[in-house]
């Protein structure tokens, strides 16, 4: 069995079936993580029964809780917190946040990977406040994790994380702002106070966070632009994507890595006044001629960019979307005049996995192997017509799955799903 399945959960009465934890290979993902029991439901003593604002608060109660389990979790899959490498995580409040950090600290101690976190405005769970994505590597697998710290970039001192790790043929850098010293936005990576055309603010503060925080974050773990294979984009501002896409794909020299770019509401990130944050995986030197780009005609969001890379069975895809040369797919479009015969979310989500399908094909693999697959919707109501399409490929397995809600416009006209999935394909 090349990918095995832990602490399968059901949802309502079958119909959703998620897999938390999946092992492949070295590797262990834990993916939509949050403070739920066997009945998918927020567990009692996390809500605080009669007394809710009984100390601690209730996101750190929910975090502790999430953190016990995971380390249940991951040992039945043969790793442990201690192995950890990669933090993601979603939270519907900014209140939750500072919380959510003193249980991580608690849990995690001086060995918190690096993180990513984002605002979102729904969670699957209404009364859940975090919901936590994760990589480890399994205890028997010989990659030890070894922090990169960059010079003159720091993680926030209240969050802990490493900014960058390497972690046997992958590095792993946390999610970015264009923050300066300060920990506030540069001066540099804005449009002059008072000026309303010197320079394109998204421009300005994408190609600040290209050159002063992920470049030397890469180089300082051995690596560069061109070794990156996967990036995750949020972008606060939607109507901002064009510009930021001819800045980022400049920086690749046209040829752009698999890049999921999602759009959020504003503000999403930890720097009130930022727009945008930026995580990536790469490769270091060494490993570059190892790296495998999967080719094949499906239709992305940006062009000019490689729709998966593979390194060592593991295969990052890029964002699918069900879009073609035209905007949304033709068979996602309801009719004006017969509106009642047709699910649009479930013929979106169609059409992105038989996406994906040719794309898990061209890696050796099929989606049997997917590891992580994380749902933005921009209405998370439409999940339960998402959801469907994976039963048809998985059967009752269980998927990996996360599903949130983000900004309503997800840049193209009628699309409400955009799918970023992850998979083990060991021949790459």
């Amino acid at each position: 069995m090349l990918v095995e399945r832990f602490g399968v959960i059901t949802y309502g009465c079958g119909d959703v079936v998620h897999a938390p934890i999946i092992k492949a290979g070295p590797w262990v993902f834990a993916t939509g993580i949050r403070a739920i029991g066997p009945n998918g439901l927020i567990d009692r003593s996390v809500l605080g029964g009669g007394n809710p604002l009984q100390p601690p608060p209730k996101a750190e109660r929910e975090a502790r809780f999430i953190f016990r389990r995971l380390a249940q979790q991951l040992g039945q899959a043969g790793s442990s917190l201690e192995r950890v490498v990669r933090l993601d995580q979603y939270y519907p409040t900014w209140r939750a946040v500072d919380p959510y950090h003193v249980a991580r600290k608690e849990a995690l101690g001086k060995g918190v990977a690096p993180s990513t976190s984002v605002l979102v405005n729904r969670l699957a769970n209404l009364d859940a406040d975090m919901d936590i994505q994760v990589i480890a590597t399994t205890s028997d697998s010989g990659i030890d994790a070894e922090p990169v710290r960059p010079s003159g970039i720091q993680a926030p001192k209240e969050s802990g994380y490493a900014p960058c790790l390497r972690a046997g043929d992958l590095i792993f850098v946390a999610g970015q702002l264009a923050r300066d010293a300060t920990g506030a936005i540069a001066e540099a990576a804005k449009v002059p106070p008072g000026q309303l055309w010197k320079g394109t603010r998204i421009k300005l503060e994408t190609d600040y966070l290209i050159r002063k925080r992920l470049l030397p974050s890469l180089e300082a773990a051995g690596s560069n632009l061109d070794l990156i294979l996967k990036a995750q984009v949020y972008l606060s501002h939607p109507e901002d994507f064009p510009a930021f896409w001819q800045v980022w794909s400049a920086a690749f020299s046209g040829r752009v890595p698999p890049t999921t770019v999602v759009p959020v509401e504003h503000p999403a990130f930890g720097t009130e006044e930022a727009t945008l944050e930026v995580n990536v995986i790469a490769a270091p030197v060494e490993a570059g001629s190892r790296i495998k780009d999967v080719e094949c005609d499906v239709e992305l969001l940006g062009p000019n960019m490689i729709p998966a890379r593979g390194l060592n069975g593991l295969l990052f895809v890029a964002g699918l979307m069900p879009i073609d040369a035209d905007g949304l797919v033709t068979s996602a479009r309801v009719e004006e005049k017969a509106p009642f015969f047709h699910n649009t979310v479930r013929a979106q989500m169609r059409d992105v996995l038989e996406k994906a399908r040719r794309i898990f094909a061209a890696a050796g693999a099929d989606l049997q192997n997917v590891v992580r697959a994380v749902h933005f919707h921009s209405d998370l109501r439409t999940f339960k017509d998402a959801y469907p399409e994976w039963e048809i490929v998985l059967g009752k397995k269980g998927v990996p799955f996360t599903a949130v809600e983000v900004n309503s416009n997800l840049f193209v006209p009628g699309v409400g799903l955009i799918l970023d999935l992850w998979g083990y394909a060991p021949n790459l």
